[in-house]
């Protein structure tokens, strides 16, 4: 009995010494500042310490002043030494979360805590994309346009050429949508545009349609000579260098002999040489033998 009244006494005095005032929500769009309010003394001349902690399963400490001249915060954080108000700057969808402010009076003593939490939810931007897709015929184009980082929502899409004539999507569902267009309804250098609408915003993308998006036979022809030059430039280059190969490999496979005439090291070039020497061998005797017979 007597423990069970200490301890309903103790949970009082917590409840009396730390107060905690009811969270307050706040919405900011991705890459806004947004600044988390925090509960401060109405008297300016009390002395306090201050705390900013995001609550978390390592309740992160993001903002400390104890009084100094100087509060210790980590990047993009700042804090207000008068309102005690953290601000952070360039907010991210993952800044989303608990945030709580503890302020502990210092003078005049005794010490008294008061904690505020604040609770902060950032909206990603939308990614809004604009592709050309594949189409099998060239006289026609198949846009496909879609809303990414958003949840499930209806979005209305609208298209536009040159920002003015409005045009049909052929198929929309809830983020995306989808636009074909035969000639004549768009001619080389026409700029569509998708405009996306949601919850009360507007975004839109646009892509200019020219002849080489649906490839063209002007493109098929240059893609063709390039390839063939290339293949013409390999070949040449191949050819001279085997010519290159065989005149250096012929180059030292000869040598002189004592009377100046060439002879091939190699095998084949030495049967060659030989063949080549019988056969020049009856010539000579036989101009010999011609010289011999004048003579007598």
């Amino acid at each position: 009995m007597f423990l069970k009244q200490v301890t309903n006494c103790l949970l009082f005095l917590t409840l009396i010494c730390l107060p905690h005032t009811d969270a307050e929500s706040i919405r900011a769009d991705e890459g806004a500042t947004v600044h988390l309010p925090c509960h401060s003394p109405p008297d300016d001349s009390v002395q306090v310490s201050v705390k900013w902690t995001e609550n978390s399963a390592t309740n992160k400490n993001i903002c400390e002043w104890t009084g100094s001249s100087s509060s210790n915060c980590i990047p993009r954080f700042t804090l207000n030494r008068t309102s005690f108000t953290l601000s952070i700057e360039n907010v991210q969808p993952s800044d989303s979360g608990n945030y709580s402010c503890k302020t502990t009076r210092i003078i005049p003593p005794p010490s008294l805590d008061n904690i505020s939490n604040v609770t902060l939810h950032v909206a990603a931007h939308p990614d809004l994309s604009l592709q050309l897709l594949n189409s099998s015929n060239d006289t026609c184009v198949h846009l496909l346009c879609s809303l990414q980082g958003l949840n499930p929502e209806l979005v209305n899409f609208t298209w536009s050429r040159e920002g003015q004539r409005s045009l049909h999507p052929s198929t929309s569902y809830d983020m995306k949508s989808e636009l074909h267009l035969c000639k004549p309804d768009w001619s080389d250098g026409d700029t569509i545009t998708c405009h996306a609408s949601y919850s009360n915003n507007q975004t839109q993308k646009s892509i200019q349609l020219t002849a080489s998006d649906k490839g063209s036979d002007h493109t098929l022809f240059v893609t063709m000579t390039a390839k063939q030059l290339i293949i013409i430039c390999s070949a040449a280059a191949g050819l001279i260098l085997c010519i290159i190969i065989i005149i250096v490999v012929l180059c030292k496979c000869r040598k002189r002999d004592e009377n100046g005439s060439i002879v091939f090291s190699n095998k084949v070039y030495e049967n060659f040489s030989f063949a080549m020497s019988r056969q020049n061998t009856p010539s000579i005797a036989k101009a010999q033998t011609e010289e011999c017979i004048y003579e007598n």
